[in-house]
């Protein structure tokens, strides 16, 4: 049998049913008439800027001189897997809570928004840590871009920053002047730090799910029903509590990125719920590059009402792809990245009930999937790159919530078909929700976690599951004590670091283990059972022993496996896990695909 190309082997039942196989083909010759592959913006799509060294000391003027508005929704992308470049796109109020901004700066085409015209401009000024002009930096209108779906959004600028130094702290303003070159808006100036890519640092990311920006805003197409409109207050509470906890849960050194698992909007389609996000979301999304996951509320086309039980029977990621960009080289919402030591990939999982890209086994998708992982498995066993992977999707694969419980729907099916692949490379971790709980459980060597109740209504998992299940769940949670968001801690590869890493390193671990001693370790460390209980309070009475079990339980764990915790909105820690690298010997000869079905 040949090794150069993987065999799929597909028991007879295992194949999934006849008409599931039929709607596979369906869809699929739907997607390519439509031309469902959007490209993707290139780094070459955008002017270049003149950068200054970072040391520059000519310091500027950090106040600016009256404006007619503020410029408050703006976020940071990822268009290349390259942590010295990043993609700042700015907002401007389109009907957003009756107010419309983009008049002053684009003539509007209604019929045709991909024809309009800008007639006024946008920069980003960046400044290092001493506040120095370092560039000037153009930004694009939307409808610089030509037949990609960011084109149809006329209150959209972009611009791309380059030539960060990783690990330095940057300042950057955007200015918007009109036609007559006269300034009419502006940003606060916000501050960021440039992304860990070498695995020799450690990382920390952010995990939401199921933020349904727009859900509750009153908000319909292009109108703003009642009298006080309003931001989701639950996407509100988290985004403030993310901004306010992240440099105690990082302990000091900052997300690295902000990833979701899906349902990032109530209705895709509806520009005035991206607005909501933005507008909810901008304290931490104008410093951590924003890097979500398709679910199946951002597939919606229109619908009855606000649509979010119904949401049109058209399903398309183009608008997705009109306020998102990615660091993906072809069609589709799926795409992968690294940061540090980890190799993320974000998948478009929910299948052709919700969707129109298909996850079955030797579909494009999972093709490309397939080959993502081996390369990332070759290169951890030559540890010539990240030795962990986590993977990002929406379908609740291993819950016994109301969807996870199901055996034949578009959830299952994705589990049949992604554990196969999950267990033969050694896959860390997953990260999805759609289920709104909290659920941590246990499949061979990978860890499943829903986290799918950020800013919706939460949904009661079925207990009498809980002991039934043919996984082991390792947590769970429900109602609002599961409203709230992961973070993950990544290891940097101690072994390859030179001499003065591993001091400045240790020296961080230091800091981190006073930090937790001085403190309530339920913070940092679940204790669940009795016996734990009774061992906790004896650790916060005796000094010694608690310093003790900081050592060997955390500190010791921080310098080779990634650290799991969530958290709900009232900064109670719900679950925490350490994580080992998971070993595998590759066999490319066969795979069986899809799996059985694990309930």
């Amino acid at each position: 049998m040949s090794k150069e190309k993987l065999k799929i082997l597909l028991p007879e039942d295992r194949i999934p049913s006849t008409k599931y196989r039929i709607k596979i083909r369906e869809t699929l010759r739907r997607r390519l008439a439509e031309e469902e592959n959007f490209y993707p913006l290139e780094l070459d799509d955008f002017d270049e800027a003149d950068y200054k060294p970072y040391t520059t000391t000519e310091k500027e003027d950090e106040s600016i001189p009256p404006v007619k508005f503020v410029l408050d929704k703006y976020y940071m992308l990822r268009i290349a897997d390259d942590a010295s470049k990043i993609l700042v796109t700015v907002y401007l109020d389109y009907g957003y809570l009756k107010q419309n901004r983009v008049k002053e700066l684009v003539d509007v085409n209604r019929k045709k928004p991909f024809l309009s015209n800008p007639k006024g401009r946008c920069v980003i000024r960046l400044f290092n840590d001493d506040y120095c002009e370092l560039a000037e930096i153009p930004m694009k209108h939307s409808s610089s871009f030509s037949y990609h779906p960011v084109s149809s959004a006329p209150q959209l600028f972009l611009g791309l920053i380059e030539n960060l130094v990783e690990k330095k702290d940057y300042h950057y303003r955007i200015e918007c002047f009109n036609e007559k070159d006269e300034l009419v808006g502006a940003s606060k100036v916000r501050e960021f730090t440039a992304g860990v890519q070498s695995n020799k640092d450690p990382a920390f990311f952010v995990s939401t799910s199921d933020m349904h920006g727009g859900s509750k805003a009153s908000f319909k197409r292009g109108k703003v029903f009642g009298f006080r409109p309003k931001n989701n207050p639950r996407l509100k509470r988290l985004m403030n509590n993310i901004h306010i906890n992240e440099f105690e849960y990082t302990f000091d050194k900052g997300y690295q990125v902000f990833t979701t698992s899906g349902d990032n909007i109530d209705n895709g389609s509806y520009h005035e719920y991206w607005a909501d996000l933005f507008s909810c979301a901008t304290e931490n999304f104008a410093r951590i590059p924003f890097t979500p996951t398709i679910g199946n509320h951002d597939y919606y086309d229109g619908g009855w009402g606000r649509a979010s039980m119904l949401g049109g029977k058209a399903r398309t990621q183009k608008f997705f792809h009109m306020f998102v960009q990615t660091p993906r080289t072809k069609g589709g919402a799926y795409y992968s990245q690294v940061v540090g030591n980890v190799f993320m990939i974000h998948l478009d999982s929910v299948g052709l009930n919700w969707g129109n890209e298909s996850i079955s086994c030797e579909s494009r998708q999972w093709i490309w999937l397939n080959e993502q992982l081996k390369e990332w498995r070759r290169k951890a066993d030559k540890e010539q790159g990240p030795q962990f992977c986590i993977v990002f999707l929406h379908s609740a694969i291993f819950t016994i919530g109301f969807f996870g419980r199901a055996r034949n729907n578009s959830d299952a099916f994705a589990q049949s078909c992604l554990t196969p692949l999950f267990d033969e490379y050694g896959v860390s971790a997953a990260i999805f929700g759609h289920d709104h709980l909290y659920q941590r459980s246990l499949w061979r060597s990978t860890q499943y976690m829903c986290i799918g109740v950020s800013g919706k209504t939460p949904i009661r998992y079925f207990n009498w599951l809980r002991n039934r299940t043919d996984y082991k769940i390792m947590s769970d949670a429900e109602g609002e004590n599961a409203r709230g968001y992961g973070v993950t801690y990544v290891p940097p590869i101690v072994k390859d670091m030179s001499e003065d890493e591993n001091i400045r390193f240790d020296e961080w671990l230091y800091s981190v283990k006073n930090k937790i001693l001085n403190t309530d370790l339920k913070n940092y460390y679940v204790f669940d059972t009795e016996e734990e209980i009774e061992d906790y309070k004896e650790l916060m009475v005796n000094r010694g022993l608690k310093e003790k079990f900081v050592d060997e339980e955390i500190i010791e764990k921080m310098k080779t496996c990634i650290w799991w915790r969530f958290y709900n909105l009232k900064g109670e820690l719900v679950d925490s896990s350490f994580m080992d690298p998971v070993q595998r010997e590759l066999d490319e000869d066969y795979m069986n695909c899809p799996n059985p079905h694990i309930r």
